[in-house]
C-alpha cells in the first residue's frame, strides 16, 4: 500500500511541476474571455470588458517578435519600488499613463482554468509563477499590501519588503 501511495505522489508531483508552461483543465469553463481582448503588435492589450490596456511583459521583460524577452533591468520590486516605477516608468507604446494596478484589475486577468502560471499566456506571454503587486494596501496591516499568486490566481496579503513582479495597466475610457 505505501508502494502505491509514494507512486501516486510521484505522479501528482510530476503533473503539477511542469515549467513548459501553463498547465489547463478544458473541462474547466475559461475565466479570461480572449474573445474580449485586442491584442496589439506594439506589447500592448486592451480587454474590451474592463476598458484597460496592459503591457503584455512584466517589468523586467521586452517585447520583442512578439514574445516578452528578459531584459536588463529587475524583474522583482519592494511595494514601494513597484509604486515608484509605475510612475516613473518611462512611454511605452506611445502612452505615458501607465499605473499599477489594483488587486481586482490584476486580477481580471488571471485564467481561473490554469495555473503555474494562471493566465492565457498567448496573451502575456513569459509570466512568472509568482506573485504580481497590485497598488492595493491592506488596510488591516499597515505593512502588507495585496498581490495577485500567478502560481494558482489568488490574492494574496503579503509584507511590502518582499520581492514580486509587477504588470502596468493604464485606463483606455
Amino acid at each position: 500500500m505505501k508502494r502505491c501511495l509514494y507512486a501516486l505522489a510521484i505522479c501528482v508531483t510530476a503533473a503539477y511541476s511542469s515549467s513548459v508552461g501553463a498547465e489547463c483543465n478544458p473541462l474547466l469553463v475559461a475565466s479570461f474571455d480572449s474573445s474580449q481582448v485586442v491584442a496589439h503588435e506594439d506589447g500592448t492589450l486592451v480587454d474590451l470588458r474592463t476598458g484597460l490596456m496592459w503591457q503584455r511583459c512584466a517589468l523586467g521583460y521586452q517585447w520583442q517578435k512578439g514574445t516578452c524577452s528578459r531584459g536588463a533591468a529587475a524583474a522583482e520590486f519592494t511595494w514601494e519600488q513597484a509604486l515608484e516605477s509605475s510612475v516613473g516608468n518611462k512611454t511605452f507604446a506611445g502612452h505615458g499613463d501607465w499605473r499599477l494596478p489594483n488587486k481586482n484589475e490584476l486580477g481580471s486577468i488571471v485564467e481561473r482554468a490554469c495555473f503555474s502560471p494562471a493566465v492565457d499566456e498567448s496573451f502575456f506571454p513569459a509570466t512568472e509563477v509568482k506573485g504580481y503587486w497590485t497598488n492595493t494596501p491592506n488596510n488591516f496591516n499597515e505593512f502588507s499590501a495585496w498581490a495577485v499568486n500567478f502560481a494558482d490566481g489568488d490574492h494574496m496579503s503579503t509584507s511590502r519588503t518582499n520581492l514580486l513582479g509587477v504588470r502596468l495597466v493604464r485606463d483606455v475610457r
